[in-house]
């Protein structure tokens, strides 16, 4: 059974999570911040035989999906997930996106992808930046969407004017935070948080303009946000899904917590 929650909910939630937060590090921090009374966000339990299987909440068109132990009822979940015609991505830990994928494709021809990657925290860096990253102002953030949409990798995830909306929103309410490296007035590297809540932060959107990789910047920006974050005394973590990514979040100091996948529609 899927029982949509209300505001009264969080606190079942969350004490399902309990000290797992950083395996469902979005769910957690969304609804922290934003609760249940936000247009923009639900939240969703899975029971299975009257205790909790599965919590979830979806962001836009976006579903986090958490379990702690994947013993949810599969066919009940794909099938919730099909209902949310909006949905164009589903986030959780990889164990549970094979289990779910496992099923998706049994049950329809619509083409979707699993990309596999690695949640990470830092609690030190091994290397100094040299502080060459500045805010972000509001003249740059037309520059910034651009660049997240148009990546290979990170822009498959988003549609260009809820990227654009949730970027403006985030950065308005102090939920996140925007760091860029410029030459002159080009964006040619950015980094930002996705999400902050009290003490806990996922830094992300890691890019660098093509004709100005290959020369430190990426390094620069990322080791500069993670000192900034660190030197406030937050917990900061990343999601990566590339080999090349994970050799950089490892040489700033990086420790993997938990395999992870993103299901792309």
């Amino acid at each position: 059974m899927i029982v949509k929650c209300k505001q009264s909910d969080i606190d079942l939630i969350l004490s399902y999570i309990g000290n797992d937060y950083p395996k469902c590090l979005y769910l957690f921090l969304n609804v922290n911040k934003y609760g249940l009374e936000h247009g923009r966000i639900e939240a969703f339990i899975q029971y299975c035989k009257g205790d909790i299987s599965s919590v979830m909440l979806q962001y836009y068109s976006c579903l986090h999906i958490y379990s702690k132990d994947n013993y949810f009822d599969n066919e009940e979940l794909t099938d919730f997930i099909f209902s949310k015609k909006e949905l164009t991505m589903l986030y959780c830990e990889a164990s549970t996106a094979d289990k779910i994928a496992s099923n998706l494709s049994k049950k329809t021809d619509k083409q979707f992808s699993v990309t596999k990657g690695w949640v990470a925290q830092i609690n030190a860096l091994k290397t100094t930046p040299n502080g060459l990253a500045e805010k972000a102002e509001s003249k740059d953030f037309e520059q910034i969407v651009k660049m997240i949409y148009d990546d290979e990798d990170i822009g498959r995830s988003y549609k260009y004017d809820e990227l654009a909306k949730q970027l403006e929103e985030r950065n308005k309410e102090g939920y996140s935070r925007n760091l860029v490296i410029k030459d002159n007035e080009l964006v040619i590297a950015h980094a930002c948080t996705n999400a902050e809540f009290e003490n806990v932060s996922v830094v992300a959107e890691l890019l660098v303009r093509k004709e100005y990789r290959r020369q430190g910047h990426a390094s620069e920006i990322w080791g500069d946000i993670c000192k900034e974050l660190l030197e406030e005394g937050k917990e900061v973590y990343s999601f990566y899904y590339s080999f090349e990514s994970r050799a950089l979040h490892k040489k700033l100091g990086f420790e993997e917590v938990c395999e992870w996948s993103k299901i792309v529609f």
